[in-house]
């Protein structure tokens, strides 16, 4: 019972009272207010507005955190995937794999993307529409057939399974009829000069990892060089020679369509050697580039020389070649050869009657007449006596059509030992 119901009780006892009966009044008034007024009363009503306090704010931290997570799961991005042909393109997804941002990182990208409005679509469609534009707009062809899929995700497993799923549904895109598709797939690894080397490059950090890797695996490469190329040139450089690169899965082969290919880069250096096929031994083969050129490596042994071609991949031009005798051990075939067919059974005891020499005339002409050129194209001419090896050779370089030419001739025989072709630099 209140305060104002007590008092008004002793109001109504006081005026149905008698005047001799005001102790009794009084006594009663003192009950009703020791039963009435007590702290417990307002204690627990003040108890129930804290708690009604606690539990509003209870449900407001309830739907703060639901909201949050709720927002996360629709507008943070959980994963982005990142796909590189030439164009650069980078898509932002959420937990529902849900595309919240798409990003072009140079110009082709921009084009590929055009007016599709791929925000808020599925990543799987976007993805589609993507490599379906790619196609129509020639970025992947026949000549030109690998694309680089680079996940980083928060999560490790979500971002190995995403990887592996799209890599999976875009090969299955680029196998059509007319060409099958290469497809090289990566997790980022979250590496902090990666990061670096895509804002200085501006190209995707997968497209940077990818890169650092090739130049990893072959030092003669360096970052500047291969930033500029496309996916498919970075491919065929990374898979050449049977090496692989290195935390990149790869499904299919990169296409060579654009170039002359190696069986024909094959037979220039060997007609340019002037040896048969069936005559030559330890052949090997790579893809490369070089002074900002696509190139076949090719090299193999011959009658105890060895030899060494840089083919311009797109033209055929013979770049650079060397051709020396070959360093003979116990175990090797090459050496073994040349015990068998020496070139020159007296090399090693030239004579030192000078008069026994080809000359100087002729052994320039042997060398112009290998280079293809003649004697009013060529600048810079040298040409010294010199022994090597335990011959007398005729050392003669010189300089023509932006090229460097080096040859070492046999004094005696004008056989040519050593050739070397380099851009003139």
């Amino acid at each position: 019972m209140s305060n104002r119901q007590t008092e008004e009780r002793i109001r109504r006892a006081f005026e149905g009272a008698a005047p001799n009966n005001l102790d009794t009044v009084k006594e009663k008034c003192e009950k009703q207010k020791g039963i009435v007024i007590t702290m417990e009363s307002r204690t627990n009503k003040k108890g129930h507005r804290i708690l009604r306090s606690v539990m509003a704010a209870a449900a407001a931290l309830v739907l703060a955190v639901t909201a949050g997570a709720v927002y996360r799961a629709n507008y943070s991005v959980a994963s982005t995937v990142a796909l590189d042909v030439n164009p650069s393109i980078e898509l932002g997804v959420n937990k529902k794999e849900q595309v919240i941002s798409v990003t072009p990182k140079n110009e082709d990208g921009a084009k590929v993307i055009g007016d599709m409005k791929l925000k808020g679509s599925d990543l799987n469609v976007a993805v589609n529409a993507l490599i379906g534009s790619m196609l129509r707009e020639g970025y992947i062809s026949e000549m030109a057939n690998s694309i680089l899929i680079s996940v980083d995700s928060n999560d490790p497993v979500k971002g190995a399974e995403l990887k592996s799923r799209l890599s999976a549904e875009v090969k299955g895109m680029l196998d059509t009829s007319s060409f099958s598709g290469a497809v090289l797939s990566q997790t980022m690894s979250g590496d902090p000069e990666v990061k670096s080397l895509a804002e200085q490059y501006g190209i995707t950090e997968g497209k940077a990892q990818l890169i650092k890797q090739i130049v990893e695996n072959n030092p003669i490469h360096t970052f500047d060089e291969l930033a500029g190329l496309s996916v498919n040139e970075l491919n065929l450089i990374g898979e050449s020679g049977g090496k692989s690169i290195a935390n990149v899965t790869a499904e299919g082969a990169a296409s060579d369509s654009a170039y002359i290919g190696e069986a024909k880069a094959k037979e220039i250096a060997l007609a340019h050697a002037g040896v048969n096929e069936d005559d030559i031994r330890g052949y090997e083969f790579e893809m490369d580039y070089e002074h900002g050129t696509m190139v076949y490596e090719i090299e193999f042994d011959w009658n105890g020389r060895e030899f060494e071609y840089d083919i311009d991949a797109l033209t055929g031009e013979v770049i650079k070649y060397e051709g020396e005798a070959v360093k003979a051990n116990d175990n090797d075939t090459a050496g073994a050869q040349k015990n068998e067919k020496p070139e020159n059974n007296g090399q090693n005891s030239a004579p030192t009657d000078k008069s026994s020499y080809i000359g100087e005339a002729k052994a320039k002409s042997i060398a112009l007449s290998h280079a293809g050129v003649d004697t009013g194209s060529i600048s810079d001419y040298e040409c010294e006596l010199d022994r090597e090896d335990g011959r007398m050779v005729y050392e003669i370089a010189f300089k023509c059509g932006g090229f460097e030419y080096e040859y070492e001739i046999d004094a005696l025989t004008g056989s040519i030992v050593k050739q070397d072709k380099e851009l003139d630099d």
